[in-house]
C-alpha cells in the first residue's frame, strides 16, 4: 500500500482537507483520469484497426489536392469526391456549396465546393463543429526528401503532404465516427463538419458561406474544434488558446526629379526610426492597449514543459539572451513587435532604379486595435519624412490584415479537451499560443461567435503544411484516440451553448 504522504515534496504545504499531500503527489494525481467503459471499447477498436487506418492514410496522401496550382485542379475535385464517399459511408447528411469562380494562373476556374456535413443523434446532446481541410500546399520537390504524394516511413515518422495538416487529421475524425458505428455505440454528442479545399489559398468563399448559414446550420453549436499546429516538444501534448495577428504594410519610395536625396538612403533612415538595435519598436502608441498580464497567464508560462529556451535566446538580440522562460514566452506570444523585411528593388531587364520598396510586418496581440495600430504606423512615417526632410515620394500602403485570436482557457470546453488529452497521453497538456493565424480561424472566430479549441496532435518536428511534413505512428493512432476522448469529455460538460 502506498501512502499519500510518501510523495510529499520538501518545503511544500500540505492541504489535509482535500487529501492532497505535497506538490509532487498533486501533480501525479492530476495525470490520473480514468478511462470510462464506453471509451475503452472505442480505444480497443482503434488499436485493433491500426494497420487499416495507416492504409487509409497512404490512400489519401496519393491524391494531389494542391489548391494553388492549375495543373492539380482535377486532383482537387477528386479529393472532393473522395470526401463525399467517406461522408456517405458514415451516413452523414451533407451539402456541397458552389462558391463561384476565381483567377488562378491567369485562368478563371471554379472554387472547389465547401461541404457542410452533420451527424445528429439527439437534439438534447451538445453539438460540436469540427473544421477540416483536404487541400495541401504546392510541394517544393527539391526540399522534400521523399515523394510528397507517397506515404513513406523514414526512421520514426511517416512522411507525406498532408499527414500532419488537414488530411491526416480529417481521417482521424472519420475513423472515430466509424468506430462508434462499427460497434453500434451511439455518439455522445452531435457532430457537424466544415470541410474546405482552399485552406492554403486563404479560404476563398468561406466567410460568405458561414455568414449565410450562421442562423440555421450553426445555431446550436457548443464549440468548434480545430486540429491544427504542432506541439512545442516531443513528449507533452499541447492545447492552443491564442494566435497573434499580423499587419503587412508596404513602404515605397519613388525618385522625384531634382531630388537631392537617394532613395536607398531615405529607406534606411526611415527603417532606423521604426525599431532599434534591440528590436524595440520606436513608434509612439504602438504598444498601447496590449492586454495586461494576469497571474493565471503567468502561471501557464512558468509551468510550460519542453520549451527550448536556448534556441529561442539565440534568435534574440544580446540584451534579451539572459531572459528566463517567462520573459521569453511573453516576448514570443504576448508582446507586439515589428519586423522589417529586405528592400525590394526592380530586377527586370529594363531595370528601374527610381523606385524601392520595403515590407514591414506588425505582430498584433490581444486588445490591440488594428485600425489605431495602422494609423500610428502611417502617422509615424509621415512625421519622419517631414522631420528628415526627405524629398522623394514616400507611400505607405496596407497589404493585408489578419486579426489575432484569443480564447478563455478556463472555459468548460477547454477543460474537457484538456482532460481528454490527459486521459490518452497521461500528461497534462501545455497551454500554448501560436505566432501566426490562418484565414479560416479568423473567419470562424468572427462569424460563428462560439468558443474555438485548437488541438495539435503531432510532435514539434512534424512540420505541418511545410516540406517534409511527417507524423509518427504513435501520434496518428493516439491522436485518433484523443478525438474519441474529446467527444465523451465534452458530453460531460454542464454549461449550455456558450457565446464568445
Amino acid at each position: 500500500m502506498v501512502f499519500p504522504h510518501l510523495y510529499r515534496a520538501e518545503h511544500s504545504e500540505t492541504n489535509t482537507t482535500n487529501g492532497v499531500y505535497g506538490d509532487y503527489y498533486a501533480k501525479k494525481q492530476s495525470k490520473k483520469i480514468g478511462i470510462q467503459k464506453d471509451l475503452l471499447k472505442i480505444l480497443n477498436y482503434i488499436d485493433s484497426h491500426r494497420n487499416q487506418f495507416l492504409d487509409k492514410l497512404a490512400d489519401i496522401i496519393q491524391i494531389k489536392s494542391v489548391s494553388g496550382r492549375l495543373k492539380y485542379q482535377r486532383d482537387v475535385q477528386k479529393m472532393v469526391l473522395y470526401t463525399e464517399t467517406w461522408l456517405k459511408r458514415l451516413r452523414m447528411k451533407y451539402e456541397c456549396f458552389d462558391i463561384g469562380t476565381y483567377n488562378l494562373e491567369g485562368e478563371t476556374v471554379r472554387v472547389p465546393s465547401i461541404i457542410l456535413a452533420s451527424l445528429e443523434q439527439d437534439s438534447s446532446y451538445k453539438t460540436i463543429c469540427a473544421y477540416l481541410h483536404m487541400d495541401v500546399p504546392d510541394p517544393d520537390m527539391e526540399q522534400w526528401k521523399t515523394n510528397p504524394f507517397e506515404l513513406t516511413l523514414v526512421e520514426n515518422g511517416y512522411y507525406g503532404n498532408g499527414v500532419a495538416c488537414g488530411k491526416g487529421y480529417a481521417l482521424m475524425w472519420f475513423h472515430v465516427i466509424e468506430a462508434f458505428q462499427k460497434i453500434q455505440m451511439p455518439l455522445p454528442v452531435n457532430i457537424k463538419f466544415i470541410i474546405e479545399f482552399m485552406h492554403h489559398e486563404n479560404s476563398i468563399g468561406l466567410s460568405e458561406l458561414l455568414q449565410k448559414r450562421k442562423q440555421d446550420f450553426f445555431c446550436r453549436i457548443y464549440c468548434v474544434i480545430i486540429c491544427e499546429s504542432e506541439w512545442i516538444g516531443m513528449k507533452y501534448p499541447c492545447l492552443v488558446y491564442g494566435c497573434a495577428g499580423a499587419i503587412n504594410l508596404e513602404i515605397s519610395i519613388t525618385k522625384i526629379e531634382k531630388s537631392e536625396t537617394d532613395i536607398k538612403e531615405d529607406m534606411e533612415k526611415i527603417a532606423n526610426t521604426l525599431v532599434d538595435a534591440d528590436d524595440n519598436v520606436l513608434i509612439k502608441g504602438f504598444d498601447d492597449l496590449v492586454e495586461d498580464l494576469t497571474p493565471d497567464e503567468e502561471n501557464i508560462y512558468e509551468e510550460l514543459q519542453e520549451f527550448d529556451i536556448e534556441t529561442r535566446r539565440k534568435s534574440l538580440p544580446e540584451s534579451k539572451q539572459s531572459w528566463d522562460q517567462v520573459r521569453l514566452l511573453m516576448d514570443l506570444w504576448r508582446h507586439s513587435s515589428l519586423y522589417l523585411h529586405e528592400n525590394l528593388e526592380c530586377i527586370c531587364e529594363k531595370r528601374d532604379s527610381s523606385k524601392i520598396k520595403k515590407v514591414i510586418t506588425a505582430k498584433v496581440v490581444p486588445k490591440q486595435d488594428m485600425d489605431k495600430l495602422i494609423q500610428a504606423i502611417e502617422n509615424h512615417i509621415q512625421n519622419v519624412v517631414k522631420d528628415l526632410k526627405i524629398q522623394n515620394e514616400v507611400r505607405c500602403e496596407v497589404m493585408d490584415v489578419k486579426r489575432y485570436w484569443i480564447e478563455n482557457f478556463r472555459r468548460p470546453c477547454f477543460i474537457a479537451v484538456k482532460r481528454a488529452l490527459t486521459q490518452i497521453y497521461k500528461e497534462v497538456p501545455n497551454m500554448i499560443r501560436r505566432s501566426t493565424v490562418t484565414e479560416a480561424l479568423t473567419v470562424m472566430d468572427r462569424t460563428l461567435e462560439k468558443p474555438i479549441v485548437m488541438v495539435p496532435l503531432s510532435r514539434s518536428v512534424s512540420r505541418p503544411g511545410k516540406c517534409n511534413e511527417n507524423i509518427t505512428y504513435r501520434n496518428y493512432i493516439e491522436g485518433t484516440k484523443v478525438i474519441a476522448a474529446i467527444l465523451f469529455q465534452i458530453s460531460y460538460t454542464t454549461d449550455v451553448n456558450p457565446k464568445k
